[in-house]
């Protein structure tokens, strides 16, 4: 795992909160540490997931300001790829919980369990210039800013299934305090611990 994955943990914290004269001030520093602009515009892309486009969109603008006109090309909007890949991406994640996970979607609406697997593992999550175990810490850094408890159980053993180690999801948590503050990462290492005791 590259050590970038700090500048980004802090980047999409940033990004889900809003804090965009903060966020000029990471991309800068990320930028003299010569953190790939790709991964950079990836991890922002992923935000909208859990944060929205509004948040993406006025990232990007950031993004723009601080590095400059992106080289990155459109790619094919294939969505019986995206679906075959959501599968496969989304059985990793949530390993013997998957069956569960799609009949608890479809039971709160049948288009949710489509869209949260063509849009967010297929689309998504299913992406390269980043890895699966990236993607999950960035999905724990996003989910402990924006305090939705019940998906970040959900991705903290997701990330833990994926390969993500232990230490690691005390650093993201480190990394991110002073964005989040202390109640948000009292709240996700307590939802961790908790994990962990069950597992």
């Amino acid at each position: 795992m590259k050590q970038d994955i700090k500048f980004l943990t802090r980047i999409v914290s940033l990004v889900s909160a809003g804090k965009l004269k903060k966020l000029s001030v990471e991309i800068k520093r990320a930028s003299k540490r010569k953190v790939n602009v790709r991964r950079i515009e990836e991890a922002i892309l992923q935000c909208y997931l859990f944060a929205g486009f509004p948040a993406v969109i006025e990232s990007f603008k950031v993004l723009r300001d601080v590095v400059g006109q992106s080289n990155a090309k459109a790619r094919e909007y294939e969505v019986g790829k995206f679906y075959v890949n959501g599968v496969e991406t989304c059985r990793k994640v949530y390993k013997e919980d998957y069956e569960k996970l799609i009949q608890n979607m479809k039971a709160l609406h049948p288009e949710i369990a489509q869209w949260m697997i063509i849009e967010g593992y297929g689309k998504v999550l299913s992406r390269d210039v980043l890895s699966l175990k990236e993607r999950e810490i960035l999905n724990v850094a996003i989910l402990t800013m924006l305090g939705w408890e019940r998906q970040l159980r959900s991705h903290l053993k997701g990330a833990l299934n994926v390969g993500v180690e232990r230490r690691q999801i005390f650093k993201v948590f480190k990394n991110i305090a002073d964005i989040c503050g202390r109640r948000k990462i009292k709240k996700a290492k307590e939802i961790f611990l908790t994990l962990q005791k069950r597992n």
